[in-house]
């Protein structure tokens, strides 16, 4: 039987190593992660939450979609220049008498004064004619006058009814200025020192008794030639005057200046016209 080894007997070198002696601490390390590019599963929610957008409101629920009706202007269309050759001389729409239709010197005055202020109202006849609804007369003084083209509006959807209601409309609500309101204007004109030579001369017409306003009523035969010859005569004497105006046309009165290019310009349409006639 061996001995046994004494405890109190201290050991040689190699006995110590052999023998159970004590192994030095060394201090541990922590381990390092299996995979350092890797977070942890915490870390990834955590930076998926901060990367992640905040999440859309909920939506308001769908509406069903709503195919919109398109919306057809009847009646308040922008008016435009129509040629009087192509408006039909129908009297569907005619509410005024034939003495009110002929009665058209003074409109045809005023048009040729200061153009066409009001535009008449058309309805489309298929394909390029046009009715009238409103503005008979304006249509015959532009006619008297020779002119080529009217101001209109023009209704491409308007029924006969509608068309009618229009009419009786314009017929029944037109109302003319009264007397008292025309002497009232034509003092504070004159007051004012706005009451130009035209002005005056429309005021006295429409203040007047009437019998000065139908001049086209007494018929009366001319001969053309005759009235050429006059009217030459009388235009160069006119122009022999407009050649003295001319050297002092800039000191005239504003207003005299204006009434006269206005003449002038109503001249030189006739000229136009009458040259296309050759």
């Amino acid at each position: 039987m061996s001995e046994g080894v004494n405890n109190d007997t201290p050991a040689t070198a190699g006995e110590e190593a052999a023998v159970g002696a004590p192994t030095p601490m060394v201090e541990e390390q922590p381990s390092a992660p299996a995979e350092a590019s890797e977070p942890s599963a915490p870390a990834q929610e955590t930076a998926a939450e901060e990367e992640a957008p905040p999440p859309p409101p909920p939506s308001a629920p769908a509406l069903p979609q709503v195919e919109e009706t398109p919306v057809i202007h009847k009646h308040f269309v922008a008016p435009a220049l129509i040629p009087l050759d192509r408006i039909d001389e129908d009297t569907d729409f005619l509410v005024r008498g034939e003495a009110e239709l002929e009665d058209i010197a003074g409109l045809a005055t005023d048009i040729a004064r200061l153009g066409q202020l009001f535009p008449i109202d058309v309805r489309l006849r298929p394909p390029d004619r046009f009715q009238v609804i409103t503005g008979f007369r304006r249509v015959s003084a532009l006619r008297f006058l020779q002119r080529e083209k009217v101001l209109a509006r023009l209704h491409t959807d308007l029924s006969d009814a509608d068309a009618m209601l229009m009419t009786l409309a314009s017929a029944i609500h037109s109302k003319t200025v009264g007397l008292e309101s025309l002497s009232a204007i034509r003092a504070s004109l004159e007051e004012s020192g706005r009451l130009s030579p035209s002005a005056r001369d429309m005021l006295e017409k429409a203040l007047s008794s009437g019998d000065d306003l139908s001049p086209e009523s007494v018929e009366e035969e001319v001969d053309a030639d005759e009235l050429a010859a006059d009217v030459t005569v009388r235009l160069g004497q006119a122009n022999q005057d407009l050649s003295l105006l001319a050297d002092v046309f800039s000191e005239l009165d504003e207003t005299r200046r204006e009434e006269l290019l206005k003449q002038l310009r109503y001249s030189a349409e006739l000229v136009a016209f009458l040259e296309s006639k050759q």
